[in-house]
């Protein structure tokens, strides 16, 4: 049996990995893609094939989390380069790509923004685990593409480490979007599926802070009127939020008309916490759009500034937290087995904002414990979470009391 013929973008990765300069490194990195993409000419046997999917699938890179791996992944990342060829012109393209996508991740986890900087394109390379190509055009001189990197999560770990840079990945709970388009007057939230709404829909979640679009049911509509919307109401927010078990809201009110081109794009970002408080809205404004074609770059810009605005606001929150001085919790630990209390023990260890766990008594079925942590119980709460670990109160003011989710068991 032979293995079918690449398809279009598979022959033009085989040409980009003919590359002499880049062909060793690309190709590492592109491993977990080779048997979808290796020619027939390869003469590689069905016996060949399996063996070769059965060590890719066993890499370590596979056993990362798919939080993760969102979190180390960039997307819509822009390039733009003229050279001699279009070779040359490719190679630059994902250069610049790997090295602006290192840069937004950096800002991301808040850490040194000079560190980039300090590496050479190798060094750059070696951080990532792998890329793709959204969209290419090329001429004979020319690329123009857009890319999602996927960073090793380990390795920038270690590479901020030696750095002696402090950074975040703590994640925010969820953060419910009600994109309110303004046209003529009149807003739009529920009435229809507008281009805003679309712009919000198409936005990756790998950020701090992952943001939630409500289905628009009628229990939506229920909770939250566009009128209320609008308002700002905080008992129909605060509703909304608690719908969704959400962290807070925004509301994200664009006025501008989309029928024309050359008119500017007022953009106002409010934001809810939870008891649906309101914090001072930020306004922006866009630049027209040239022509119909670019106003949906013109709304996905405003969506990257509204969230642009929310990872600011996470990573003050964050910083704040870790400068106050370190709390003490004492917490119960149901267990059935040894077993249990230690992959709990391990997950706990996982979780940056703990920086101790003593042991108070360990016994057959209850294990007492405590915790010490910086930040507040809710942002430990919201940690834990991301290590299939819930902590609860037990009545009102009652024991604190941890379990790991019965997935894990």
């Amino acid at each position: 049996m032979t293995i079918p013929e690449p398809g279009p973008f598979a022959m033009r990765l085989q040409q980009y990995l003919s590359s002499p300069r880049r062909r060793g490194s690309i190709l590492s990195r592109r491993r977990r893609q080779a048997g979808k993409w290796l020619p027939a000419s390869a003469g590689m046997t069905l016996l060949g094939l399996s063996i070769l999917i059965f060590l890719i699938c066993a890499t370590p890179c596979q056993a990362q989390s798919g939080d993760d791996a969102a979190l180390y992944r960039v997307t819509d990342v822009p390039v733009d380069i003229t050279s001699d060829s279009s070779a040359h012109a490719r190679d630059q393209a994902i250069a610049e790509a790997q090295r602006s996508a290192l840069e937004q991740l950096i800002t991301r986890l808040n850490a040194d923004s000079s560190l980039a900087a300090k590496l050479d394109d190798d060094g750059v390379s070696a951080l990532v685990q792998n890329f793709e190509v959204q969209n290419e055009h090329t001429s004979s001189v020319r690329y123009i593409g857009t890319f999602t990197v996927q960073f090793r999560p380990n390795s920038i770990r270690d590479w901020l480490g030696k750095s002696g840079s402090s950074y975040t990945e703590t994640r925010s709970k969820p953060i419910i979007v009600l994109p309110i388009l303004i046209s003529n007057g009149h807003p739009l939230l529920w009435e229809e599926h507008t281009r805003w709404w679309a712009a919000w829909e198409n936005a990756s979640n790998t950020n701090l802070v992952p943001i939630i679009l409500p289905t628009g049911g009628l229990d939506d509509i229920a909770v939250v009127s566009t009128e209320e919307a609008v308002d700002g109401n905080p008992r129909a927010i605060k509703a909304l939020v608690d719908k969704y078990q959400a962290g807070g809201a925004i509301i994200a009110d664009l006025e501008g008309d989309l029928d024309n081109p050359g008119s500017n794009f007022k953009l106002i970002v409010t934001r809810y916490d939870a008891e649906g408080t309101a914090a001072s809205p930020l306004n922006f404004t866009l630049p027209p759009a040239s022509d119909k074609s670019a106003i949906d770059n013109a709304l996905s810009a405003a969506v990257k500034q509204a969230r642009s605005s929310l990872e600011s606001a996470w990573r003050e929150t964050v910083a704040a937290s870790t400068k106050a001085p370190p709390m003490r919790l004492p917490v119960v630990v149901p267990i059935d087995t040894l077993d249990e209390w230690t992959r709990i023990k391990r997950k706990l260890g996982n979780v940056k904002a703990i920086e101790r766990t003593d042991v108070i008594t360990l016994a057959r079925g209850t294990t007492n414990i405590e915790i010490e942590f910086r930040g507040g119980v809710e942002q430990l709460q919201d940690d834990l979470a991301q290590q299939n670990l819930t902590l609860t109160q037990d009545g009102t003011g009652g024991a604190w009391v941890l379990r790991m989710n019965a997935s894990q068991l």
